[in-house]
């Protein structure tokens, strides 16, 4: 179990690094965002996870401003860049909402396989 602990670590260090990393690129300042990158990075950095009673809102851990918030597991068994967030309600829903859509209705879909992606 050490040696896989070991072994896992390395692959998140590797992996993270290599697809979890972001850097701007001219797609980041689409729809004039020309001052700031529309995917907000950097993230601010955060010590530790907490819930914000507040806005309602899951508040990751954050030690790199430049990596996707991502789950360790899915990085080293997948091998794909993801972005792990906790949407309960209000902005960061309808923002979610309005991306898969937009997304769906890019493919060559029906409506009723659209439908039973929401």
């Amino acid at each position: 179990i050490e040696e896989w602990a070991s072994v896992f670590a390395t692959q998140i260090k590797r992996c993270g690094e290599s697809l979890q990393r972001h850097s701007c690129r001219p797609v980041c300042h689409k729809y004039g965002n020309d001052g700031r990158c529309r995917f907000l990075f950097p993230h601010e950095v955060v010590e530790s996870s907490h819930f914000e009673s507040e806005t309602n809102s899951v508040v990751f851990m954050c030690r790199d401003p430049n990596v996707n918030y991502f789950n360790p597991y899915i990085l080293v068994f997948c091998r794909h860049n993801h972005d792990i967030k906790c949407i309960l309600s209000g902005k960061g829903a309808k923002a979610a909402m309005f991306y898969i859509s937009d997304y769906i209705t890019k493919m060559d879909t029906k409506t009723y396989e659209m439908l039973s992606l929401l």
